[in-house]
């Protein structure tokens, strides 16, 4: 009788729960009935066309079909979302490398690399891309080894967000100017004159015979030193950025590399000699070594401050940052020059901390609040800091530096910092802005001694 009592009260029991739990949501979706949610998957689109550009999905697909090595022959216009950027166009050589997807989560991402900028030309001014920006890139495509992407210096930078020029960037380079000269010694090209002359040339073609070329210095990208003996800068007619040359790579007076002695000046005016060639069919310049600095005049306002380049002079040391071998991206902590004063830097509540780079002219940068600190045995009476001064930016934090003793006075290129009358300083960049403009970016610095 209990058994049977017992065997009834469990089937109730487990009736009872069966009943219970049919209402109750499972914890977890259950995978035969409620699938999680797969990536969306992005199908091509697009047929290449301004008015219809491919998207990521259907440029991976086109390159997909090149062998590698190969390049297509036609440009076409890809649309999509900056995701990644390895160097905006601010790094010094006039282009942009960067990924580009679908979507902001990186799907399908595409590699940008060295892009040029708006109207298939080097980068001098305007705004720089970021992250998640829509942009338009026209050129060609390669599969390069395996890696799909644009054309080394075969693409450019159509839009930004719809914006197809430079908005709130400055002015479109000038179409106006009228070439004058023949090229001659007597009657050397203007720099509207060169361009056109190096334009006529095939891609890639030498020009047969030596040109001269007069024009005011606009930027330096990398200034004369003995590591390399040549200067890389742009001149042009008037000294502003229309109509600008690129002279690449040039040679110091005399046509010999340089080893000692002054330096270039922004405004100053030279006459280049040499061979010339229109470099990947759009890029008129100066052949690499195979020009030189013919004459120059001093710009007689340059901006003050003593020029970089000499060594210890007894009671002073000049040290040009490219001199202590660092890597490029080196986060700095402490330097110590061969008199034995040392600089120690300090990154402050910025994030990032003074870091050496190599491009440009090579340059120590300090964002806002870093600082370094100069020390030494001896006691300091000034120290005189140069700028780096890219395409018409001077890196100097907008006039923003400040110091813990003497006095300092910041003009164009240079910072001189006077009556320090110790043995130690900091310096400090106190921009409040962001960007190029909140930078220092030092090329070379004097420390005079007290004698």
């Amino acid at each position: 009788m209990k058994k049977t009592l017992y065997s009834l009260l469990a089937i109730t029991l487990t009736a009872f729960t069966l009943t219970s739990c049919e209402d109750v949501p499972a914890p977890y979706d259950d995978p035969n009935d409620n699938p999680i949610d797969e990536p969306e998957v992005i199908e091509p689109a697009g047929d290449g066309t301004l008015a219809n550009p491919f998207n990521v999905a259907a440029t991976i697909a086109e390159a997909e079909k090149l062998a590698s090595g190969e390049e297509t022959t036609e440009e076409i216009y890809i649309k999509g979302v900056v995701t990644n950027i390895t160097e905006n166009y601010d790094g010094g050589y006039g282009n942009a490398t960067y990924y580009i997807s679908d979507d902001e989560d990186g799907t399908n991402q595409f590699y940008i690399y060295r892009s040029k900028y708006f109207g298939n030309t080097n980068y001098s001014s305007g705004p720089m891309i970021e992250y998640g920006d829509t942009v338009v890139v026209c050129g060609r495509i390669t599969n390069y080894n395996g890696t799909l992407e644009t054309v080394q210096n075969g693409s450019y930078l159509y839009s930004i967000n719809g914006e197809t020029n430079t908005p709130g960037g400055g002015d479109e380079p000038s179409t106006g100017g009228q070439p004058e000269g023949d090229g001659t010694l007597e009657n050397p090209f203007n720099c509207v004159a060169a361009n056109q002359f190096a334009s006529s040339l095939a891609a890639d073609e030498v020009s047969e015979n030596d040109v001269y070329i007069k024009g005011i210095v606009v930027s330096i990208r990398e200034q004369f030193g003995t590591q390399y003996g040549n200067a890389t800068y742009y001149i042009s007619d008037d000294g502003t950025a229309d109509n600008q040359f690129y002279v690449f790579r040039s040679l110091y007076l005399n046509n010999e590399k340089y080893t000692s002695g002054d330096l270039l000046s922004v405004g100053d005016e030279v006459v280049v000699c040499g061979k010339v060639t229109n470099y990947y069919g759009n890029t008129p310049e100066t052949v690499q070594g195979e020009s030189y600095l013919y004459s120059w005049t001093k710009n007689s306002n340059p901006g003050g401050g003593d020029e970089p380049g000499g060594g210890d002079t007894g009671n002073s040391i000049t040290v040009d940052v490219n001199s202590f071998g660092l890597d490029n991206q080196t986060v700095l902590s402490t330097l110590t020059l061969d008199d034995g004063t040392t600089l120690s830097f300090d990154a402050g509540d910025n994030r990032n901390g003074p870091t050496y780079y190599t491009t440009g002219t090579g340059s120590i940068r300090m964002y806002p609040n870093n600082t370094m600190t100069v020390s030494s045995d001896k006691t300091i009476e000034s120290i005189v800091l140069n700028f780096d001064n890219y395409n018409g930016t001077i890196y100097n934090a907008s006039g923003d530096i400040a110091c813990s003793a003497g006095s300092i006075s910041v003009s164009g290129e240079t910072a001189t910092i006077s009556g320090v009358g110790g043995n130690g300083v900091t310096i400090t960049n106190t921009s409040g802005t962001t960007g190029a403009a909140s930078q220092i970016r030092m090329t070379s610095f004097t420390i005079t001694y007290a004698e």
